[in-house]
């Protein structure tokens, strides 16, 4: 039986999630900037419309739509949100394998085996992703992982193409090389291509191997492949992916800064989020590492091995400051604040002998609770007013009602 591999494609993922959480965006023009404050990571499709796109500079983007909203990106809400898409897959399959954070290879051969339509299960799964996170993706199927990446890019946004093995090199005749850009062909190599007479998929599937080896090494043969519509690779388990190696968050300032004060409070707000997320996931981390990158762009990083393993927002930012404060004084004014735990494990629910950090522990799973129920920051330490008052990117989730006064 011909396999069913589908590729589920979020639409203007990093946009979208921005407006999923903040109905204010919802159906204007935005963009999402990355760190350096001033690039286009991804733009909204109503930004699009004016000719907005990805890796514009921000002033080109607003020359083109000056109604256009920035906002800075939040890796930590895309991830988050990528692991609620996988969880949904999962619930069609086994066979789920992340290709982007945006992206996710299935093999749906089983289901299409007991008499379901590809597009049937498919359509369920966007719908799925629709109706319990607020978020249209497009679909591709196909017999193979290539093929099913290229049908996906066909209709956007919400679309849904199935190319089936009898049709798939009909498609590929007259598909430009460019368009193989994501299966393994970069702009370089389609770039090349086009200066040895190939402009199409169908030309690149009908030129020699052995020409192709001359000109591109051992990759020549995997692009023949591609130009035929063929590919031999599987679909992993989601078991058998890479697990999370690490967990962090950064934060670029509105401006840079030489107060320390604020630089503190950003990695007293950056604990927080970063602990949320290691108890969300049931981990602990034996290694703590700050960044501070300056305003000329130089990067200090340094990292701490523990003795004992951190999970609360409090260990962890006791950690972070303790590396901080070995690194003073600082050679420069601060742009962007960054946390990261790494050495991750299980979360055993070990207790210690020391009862304040057990007591410490129980009042951050209060805490957390709390937050989960009423909302992101709803309790914070009364120190993360700081990074408040003095900026935090719209979408971090810092307003809330309550504090937590720190010794």
């Amino acid at each position: 039986m011909e396999k069913s591999i589908v590729l589920i494609d979020m639409n203007a993922y990093f946009a979208s999630v921005e407006q999923v959480s903040n109905p204010l965006l919802r159906g204007k023009p935005i963009v999402v900037c990355g760190e350096g404050r001033t690039v286009v990571t991804t733009a909204s499709y109503e930004a699009r419309k004016f000719g907005v796109k990805t890796a514009m500079s921000l002033y080109e983007a607003r020359a083109l739509c000056p109604q256009v909203i920035a906002v800075c990106g939040n890796m930590d809400k895309y991830v988050d949100t990528s692991l609620k898409i996988h969880k949904i897959l999962l619930d069609f399959s086994d066979q789920v394998e992340p290709f982007s954070i945006d992206e996710c290879f299935m093999d749906i051969t089983h289901l299409c085996s007991k008499g379901v339509s590809a597009k049937d299960v498919a359509k369920k799964m966007k719908g799925r992703i629709k109706n319990e996170l607020g978020l249209l993706c497009s679909a591709g199927i196909g017999p193979n992982k290539v093929i099913a990446k290229l049908a996906s890019k066909l209709e956007k946004p919400d679309g849904l193409v199935e190319i089936k093995s009898g049709s798939a090199a009909a498609f590929l005749e007259n598909l430009p090389v460019e368009e193989l850009q994501g299966v393994g062909v970069g702009r370089k190599t389609s770039a090349k291509l086009r200066l040895l007479g190939i402009y199409t998929a169908g030309r690149l599937g009908a030129a020699s191997e052995d020409f192709l080896r001359f000109h591109f090494g051992v990759m020549g043969s995997y692009l023949k492949n591609v130009g035929l519509g063929l590919d031999y690779a599987g679909v992993k388990k989601y078991s058998e992916n890479d697990q999370i190696k690490s967990v962090g968050h950064s934060h670029t300032l509105p401006r840079d800064t030489r107060d320390m004060s604020v630089v503190r409070s950003y990695l007293m707000m950056l604990s927080q989020k970063t602990g949320e997320r290691l108890r969300r996931y049931g981990l602990t981390g034996g290694t703590v590492s700050i960044v501070i990158r300056y305003g000329d762009f130089r990067t200090f990083s340094k990292q701490n091995i523990l003795k004992n393993g951190v999970k609360t927002p409090e260990e962890i930012y006791g950690a972070a400051k303790n590396i901080l404060a070995a690194a003073l004084p600082l050679s420069g004014p601060v742009r962007l604040v960054g946390i990261r735990v790494s050495g991750l494990s299980r979360d055993d629910g070990q207790q210690f002998l020391l009862d304040d950090i057990n007591k410490s522990r129980v009042l951050s799973e209060q805490i957390y609770e709390l937050n989960k129920k009423y909302g992101e920051f709803t309790v914070k330490p009364s120190s993360v007013l700081i990074a408040e008052k003095f900026g935090v990117s719209e979408g971090c989730g810092m307003r809330g009602r309550h504090m937590l006064k720190k010794p």
